[in-house]
């Protein structure tokens, strides 16, 4: 079964009415790691390995999008677009990245904030299938964050509850 195929079939049975605010939020923040993973790799600053892994970790946030915005719109719902590129350098302050370290670290932060953002959301959440699908995005984000924070050099954490 190929991944569109798995998407959709995750997706089937899942009535997301009661959750669309939800989803239009993760939605957008989606939105905002799709922006930051395609304008770090059109920056330059990444070499070729690094960047291999960046388009990897794009490919599953744009992957999270599909079967978001699918949802919000089988809820009868028009899901929340974009913003422009400028929006997303401003507000991420991607014009202070001078190199790839800069880049991890950023990334880094924001897997680490989309980790915490879905198992957050978990509880809130009033359809079940909609929780399981959250709970594995979240740990697509923490497999995201684990390799970055690794790459970085970053310490593994002495405590439990690190998206917490």
């Amino acid at each position: 079964m190929n991944s569109i195929n798995k998407s959709a079939a995750r997706l089937m049975g899942i009535d997301p009415k009661a959750d669309i605010e939800v989803l239009q939020t993760t939605l957008a923040f989606e939105h905002e790691g799709i922006a930051a993973y395609r304008l770090a790799r059109a920056s330059g600053l990444l070499v070729p390995d690094t960047l291999s892994v960046a388009l990897i970790f794009l490919g599953h946030h744009e992957q999270h999008r599909d079967a978001l915005a699918q949802l919000i719109r089988l809820a009868g719902a028009k899901p929340v677009e974009p913003r422009a590129d400028a929006e997303y350098v401003h507000a991420l302050n991607l014009q202070k990245l001078k190199n790839q370290a800069d880049v991890i670290k950023l990334a880094t932060q924001l897997e680490r904030q989309a980790a915490s953002g879905y198992a957050g959301q978990i509880a809130g959440l009033h359809d079940r299938q909609l929780a399981r699908l959250f709970a594995e995005i979240s740990a697509d984000e923490t497999l995201h964050w684990t390799v970055l924070n690794g790459a970085s050099g970053g310490d593994i954490p002495e405590t439990a509850f690190v998206f917490a």
